[in-house]
This record gives structure tokens, sequence and C-alpha cells, in this order.
């Protein structure tokens, strides 16, 4: 086959706002490449033919396309995901590992691939994140004069799973010397 007669796919994705998603998982015909900063993606050199173009990012629904490509033609698809929004749930209590107390005025962070959600610590040290879809995700607790802490939880669609944090003090330890 002719240089000439191979084809393009090119395209950006985004999301229901507007705003360009980069680290999309984009796959054609076997083939894998992710979104740039900008959202952009391109599969070069594909032979002409019939292909469906998949894309996934944690957090938003997933979504294909299927497209017919001629000799050497360049074709644009673009996608436009929603968030996704699910039924399990993680949550828990932070407390002080020496003392087994709840802390209070911390943040527990969802880290995700575009926004992380967000969760402050109520006055009994508890934190929820709800309406998750069932995936693997990771928690980092940040509470100021305590060590930082993370967790990995992986939860399924309709399950609901505790993750406790135990978060040991930071100590300032003065020189001997003043």
């Amino acid at each position: 086959m002719s240089v000439q007669s191979l084809c393009r796919i090119i395209g950006h994705v985004y999301d229901t706002k507007g705003m360009r998603l980069r680290g999309v998982r984009v796959i054609c015909d076997g083939k894998e490449t992710f979104t740039l900063f900008d959202g952009t993606y391109e599969f070069n050199d594909v032979k002409p033919g019939t292909y469906t173009i998949s894309v996934t990012l944690k957090g938003f629904k997933s979504d294909s396309k299927t497209i017919t490509l001629k000799e050497g033609e360049t074709v644009v698809t673009n996608f436009q995901l929603s968030e996704a929004v699910g039924n399990a749930k993680i949550h828990g209590s932070v407390y002080d590992a020496e003392t087994n107390k709840p802390i209070t005025g911390g943040t527990v962070t969802l880290i995700m691939p575009i926004s992380n959600r967000y969760a402050s610590l109520n006055k009994n040290g508890y934190y929820e994140f709800k309406n998750l879809v069932g995936d693997t995700y990771e928690l980092s607790v940040s509470i100021p004069g305590y060590k930082d802490e993370k967790a990995i939880v992986k939860v399924n669609d309709g399950e609901e799973k505790i993750q406790n944090f135990y978060c040991k003090p930071v100590r300032i330890i003065e020189p001997c010397w003043g």
C-alpha cells in the first residue's frame, strides 16, 4: 500500500463544559494513544476501512464511534465525555495515631486525572465520597501538624468501603544549640 493511500484519524476530547481533556485513553484497531495536554489525539498511517474508536478516562463515561476511512483521507472524530456517576461510596474517619482520637480541620483528597475531589473532616474526623463508579481510587490525607497519609481503595458498583486513616503527629525537634 502506498503512503498516499494511507489515512489519518485526528480529533479532540472535551468534557461537557467544553474543556479539553488530557490523558484520555484512545483505542483504534488495537492501537492505543493518549490525548495531549490540549485534548488532541491522532492515529497516522491507518489503512482504509471501518474502525471503532473508543475513549476512556477515570471519572468520565466511556464513549466510542465507528468511522469509515477512504484512501488518503483524514477524518476528524471528536468526543465529548460526561462525568460518570455511580452508586459506590468510600468513607471513614481520620485519627491521631498516638491518641486514637478523631482529627478535625483537615482534608481528604480523592485523586482523579483531571479534577480531584475534596472532603473536609467534620467534628468527628469523618469524611465521605459518594456517587463513585466502581474503580480503584487513590486517597490522600493532609492535615496541618501531621504526616500525610495515602491509601489505594478498590470499590465495586453499589459497594460501600470504609477507609480509616491514622496520622502521626509531626514533631519539631529543636537542636540543642538553640
